[in-house]
């Protein structure tokens, strides 16, 4: 099982990690000597996977605050802040100077960096400030290989509540910028309203840059041969579903920032130390005697990436699987350290003394990982848990709906958090079409009288959202859309799995099932289309286009589900686009995934099981807005609700 958390692709992602490093570099040599860097709390955690602290040292940053509310004290004179385009940021800003301005002798110079734009009414509301500002064009985030991320948080609440198509912009100027890297993606494929106007707005801007600068021509790229487009709203039930890998439990439980968790440091245990174990244990030791009772737990940081091995074998399994892996690393790892009672001659001592650093570090990374799978199944094992899981599977599908209702309203008489109420109550009118009336109104009323009335414009934002609202007389569109995508297998196991249901133990994620549609046989690039809409050359009908599958066969599943589809082609600027360049032997084609609205860790895990089972033919690149999860979506849109845990502070 451990390929399942192979994260390698032949797409160099890393190369943007290059480039926003050397951008921030420019940023900082902007303003001569010893600085101040004041950031946005929201971008501290991804700017630490661009660049440590060392580096910022190097190019003198001397401190690095938070920008926030309140006066700011400092003794170093220059200052810039990197920030998001946000109103409230601005007015921290103009506190901060006027603060400053009190002091006679004060020489401040200030310095502001948009990310990744700015904004005119930003501008405006420091116009008379006296501070310098530019940009700093922080867009996609290499997380992994084959994850990226623009981290805009709330961007589902802007884009599906709000009106706001601030994120589409951005979005397509951050894959305009992997086209102009990587070459022109031949294939535009997507579904839903906000997709379709981001593959318009995406193919526009090629259309503007040509004509700007005639001699910036593009080439179709060598390996990546389609983008797929979702929209977050073509699905809002995978993400309402508990995740159950491993990846995905912890951001359930704990919450992931920028790939990072923070969790109290009693749970991993002590850091790993280079001296010998004795002296760790030791040093714990001392610590936790001299600690008192009232000491508040300390919080420790732990990266959850691909340097720790261990994690990538477990992340994308699911959970019920996690503890017998753990089991058979921890006797490997006795078995390795247990060698030393056979080292007899001084060669084999040396032999074991340079393995004994690997396995130090083996040891660290199960211990911290027991110690987050100990706390997870504490949270899985609860009666609530269970019950909340069976609740989600029946309606899902569609086993016994009306029963379903009875143990919701359990739920709430139980005073369960309301998060876990809202989410069950979602799901049901997602997957039923709704809600009788007299449910509806009654489902109201028990939750305003329980959690409070300040959630009635909650419940409106969700009605308008059409995930909590009153049953039409059409019968359930997903009822079509469950069977025609086999969206239940009821046998499926876990522990060597046949289909991306695994992920949820029976439903394979909707998202991820279209995703399937499109590329099962295969992505071919079309050769000399006739017209910039693919359906000027029927897919899967002769030439260089047999093989194709794309949307077809599923046309009326397509319909079932909220807004449009399309199947695009980019042409070159001779009007063709070229395949010779996916010819057989050469690199894997690379299909790249784009969720406007945010992803799941587990849809993520799932398509990873997609590019295991293509064997090297074919590999997925993920991008997304930002990642997701049911409580950190209808969070965005609640009224009144804390920020679930989840640290806004970054990793410096």
């Amino acid at each position: 099982m451990s390929h399942l958390g192979n994260t390698h692709s032949s797409l160099n992602v890393n190369s943007l990690r290059d480039l926003a490093r050397k951008e921030l570099t420019n940023v900082l040599d902007s303003v001569r000597g010893k600085k101040c860097l004041v950031l946005d709390p929201n971008i501290s955690g991804p700017l630490s996977l661009i660049a440590g602290f060392s580096l910022l040292k190097e190019h003198g940053v001397e401190k690095v605050h938070y920008l926030q509310q309140g006066p700011l004290e400092t003794e170093l004179k220059s200052l810039i802040y990197i920030c998001r385009p946000q109103l409230n940021y601005m007015k921290y800003i103009a506190e901060h100077i006027a603060h400053h301005q009190k002091d006679v002798v004060s020489n401040y110079e200030y310095n502001l960096f948009f990310v990744p734009r700015r904004t005119m009414i930003c501008e405006r509301v420091l116009e008379e400030a006296g501070i310098t500002i530019g940009e700093y064009h922080l867009d996609l985030i290499p997380f992994e290989d084959d994850l990226l991320s623009l981290e805009l948080d709330n961007t589902f609440k802007e884009l599906y509540l709000d009106g706001d198509y601030t994120s589409i912009y951005y979005a397509a100027r951050a894959l305009m910028k992997l086209q102009t890297k990587f070459g022109l993606i031949p294939r535009v494929i997507g579904k839903g309203d906000c997709a379709k106007h981001l593959a318009d707005m995406l193919l526009r801007m090629r259309k503007e840059v040509a004509v700007d600068d005639p001699s910036s021509t593009l080439s179709v790229s060598q390996n990546v041969d389609s983008l797929i487009i979702l929209d977050r709203s073509v699905d809002l039930i995978s993400p309402l579903c508990t995740q159950l890998t491993y990846e995905g439990l912890i951001d359930e439980v704990f919450g992931i920032r920028a790939s990072h968790v923070e969790v109290d440091s009693a749970i991993v245990g002590p850091a790993s130390q280079k001296s010998a174990p004795a002296a760790a244990t030791s040093t714990s030791n001392a610590a936790s005697t001299t600690s008192q009772p009232s000491t508040p737990a300390k919080k420790k940081k732990i990266p959850l990436n691909s340097s720790d091995r261990l994690f990538v074998q477990l992340r994308d399994m699911n959970f019920a699987v996690v503890g017998g892996v753990l089991n058979r690393v921890a006797r490997r790892i006795n078995e390795n350290y247990e060698e030393r009672h056979q080292a007899k001659t001084v060669m084999q001592i040396r032999e074991f003394i340079n393995k004994l650093g690997g396995l130090q570090s083996e040891h660290q990374s199960l211990r911290t990982h027991t110690g987050i799978a100990e706390e997870i199944m504490a949270y899985t094992v609860t009666p609530e848990f269970n019950k909340a899981l069976e609740v989600q599977q029946n309606l899902v599908a569609g086993i016994e709906i009306n029963l379903q209702n009875e143990h919701i309203e359990e739920m709430i008489n139980r005073q369960v958090p309301i998060l876990q109420v809202l989410r069950l109550l979602c799901l049901l009118s997602l997957v039923n079409g709704g809600l009788k009336q007299k449910s509806l109104e009654f489902f109201k009323k028990e939750i305003l009288q329980t959690y409070g009335f300040e959630h009635l414009q909650t419940l409106l934002n969700l009605e308008r959202l059409n995930m909590f609202v009153k049953q039409g007389s059409a019968s359930s569109k997903f009822n079509y859309v469950r069977k025609h995508l086999q969206l239940i297998v009821d046998e499926v196991d876990e522990q060597s799995p046949q289909d991306i249901s695994y992920v949820y133990s029976g439903y394979a994620p909707l998202s991820v099932r279209l995703i399937q549609c499109v590329t099962k046989g295969g992505l071919t690039p079309i050769s000399n289309p006739v017209g910039a809409n693919a359906a000027a050359n029927p897919i899967g009908t002769g030439g260089a286009a047999k093989g194709i599958v794309g949307w077809k066969g599923h046309e009326e599943a397509l319909k079932m589900l909220p807004g449009k589809t399309f199947d695009e082609v980019q042409k070159l600027d001779d009007g063709a686009i070229h395949s010779k360049k996916f010819a057989q032997g050469q690199q894997p084609r690379v299909t790249l995934i784009f969720f406007l609205g945010g992803c799941t860790y587990t849809e993520i895990s799932a398509i990873r099981f997609m590019a295991q089972q293509d064997e090297g033919q074919r590999e997925y690149v993920i991008a997304t807005t930002q990642i997701v999860n049911g409580n950190s979506l209808l969070s965005s849109v609640m009224q009144k609700m804390d920020n679930l845990g989840h640290s806004a502070g970054g990793n410096f």
